[in-house]
């Protein structure tokens, strides 16, 4: 059994407005973020501390538990309101997510705190990542030292680290990772969908 976490606790500022909600082609960012994530979650939930923003998606939606603590504050409030122990974390902005690469994730959390891709640069992609409700008390902890880094989290946690050549597999271009949070970020999204759709004609 697992749950679905996205995030939406930015504030756009980049965009100067909601990203959430802007279109790529016949639906928001968000509506495809949804769509990526559903079919191999068993329940879904929205953290965000605009909650009237969101109630038109008739998704059950979660304010931060611990205020100002960015996104792994967004992290920490997820584990603790999802029902299942295994819980996929995802951004508001990632609009091709692959339901591949995060059942593979799941597929090989078993006794880590967390599993995460490292992407092409080294970074690890920490909201395109399954985590354990094993770390919520790892995460206090860091909060409590205003520790607010999430990559930080694998020099407290035993995150099992999911390298190129494996995660290649199940996304090849790394799309799962690509987030919007720029005009410039939208403008490139558009063209990728764009790509795609026209890949799927041929």
């Amino acid at each position: 059994m697992v749950t679905g976490v996205i995030l939406a606790g930015g504030k756009s500022r980049r965009m100067g407005q909601n990203k959430a909600f802007l279109h790529l082609e016949n639906d928001t960012l968000i509506g495809h973020v949804i769509k990526g994530i559903e079919p191999i979650t068993d329940e879904l939930l929205l953290i965000t501390n605009n909650l009237d923003e969101y109630t038109h998606l008739n998704i059950e939606i979660q304010n931060d538990i611990i205020q100002n603590a960015g996104t792994l504050g967004g992290i920490h409030s997820g584990l603790t309101h999802a029902s299942h122990d295994t819980v996929i974390c995802v951004g508001c902005d990632n609009p091709f997510l692959k339901p591949n690469l995060l059942n593979y994730l799941v597929s090989v959390l078993a006794t880590y705190d967390a599993a995460m891709p490292l992407d092409t640069h080294d970074r690890l992609q920490t909201l395109c990542a399954v985590y354990s409700k094993r770390c919520i008390p790892i995460i206090e902890g860091m909060l409590k030292q205003s520790e607010l880094r999430v990559h930080a989290l694998q020099e407290h946690a035993n995150v099992l680290r999911i390298n190129p050549e494996i995660w290649k597999l199940y996304d090849p271009d790394g799309k799962s990772f690509f987030n919007v949070n720029s005009p410039e970020d939208y403008q490139e999204a558009q063209s990728i969908y764009e790509n795609l759709q026209n890949s799927r004609k041929k």
